[in-house]
């Protein structure tokens, strides 16, 4: 399992485009921003639709279920915060319960709570949420949740 996070190096600072969200994770909610003109969801969220250009939004909950899509090994932290959390996985995780209009699973980022080894494409994630020492702010992570046929890992 990865280092732990040190959270208290890290300054988190909810703006008006994230603050719905951090309010949804205090409450182990898995938020995505979603555009009420045409249905596009994307995260992270941003003040406008990148689709039709409405500032007309609302959030889609996700049951916080997925499928890794892609992931990257870091090995070297840019943020102190990190510094004994490396090595530490970050996926592409395709979710479950979000699609856009034409069908497509949305993809979010997330940084996974296994290590390395047991990491692989096709691999069922499930979100969980980590208490900062900040008590507003909580930590969506994710763990691998099962097994899958057809699956690939990145090999030396």
């Amino acid at each position: 399992m990865p280092g732990t996070i040190d959270y208290s190096r890290i300054t988190i600072v909810p703006d008006f485009d994230t603050a719905e969200w951090w309010m949804g994770t205090k409450q182990h909610k898995y938020l995505v921003r979603q555009c009420k003109s045409c249905g596009h969801k994307w995260f992270p969220p941003f003040p406008a639709c990148n689709k039709c250009t409405s500032m007309d939004l609302t959030w889609f909950e996700t049951a916080g279920k997925g499928v890794i899509h892609s992931y990257i090994v870091v090995t070297q932290p840019i943020l102190s915060a990190f510094i004994e959390t490396v090595p530490y996985v970050v996926a592409l995780i395709e979710l479950d319960d979000c699609h856009e209009t034409d069908g497509a699973l949305v993809r979010v980022a997330g940084v996974l709570l296994d290590d390395e080894e047991a990491v692989a494409m096709g691999l069922p994630v499930e979100v969980v949420f980590q208490q900062t020492n900040e008590p507003n702010i909580v930590i969506p992570r994710w763990k691998i949740c099962g097994t899958a046929e057809n699956t690939w890992k990145f090999v030396e």
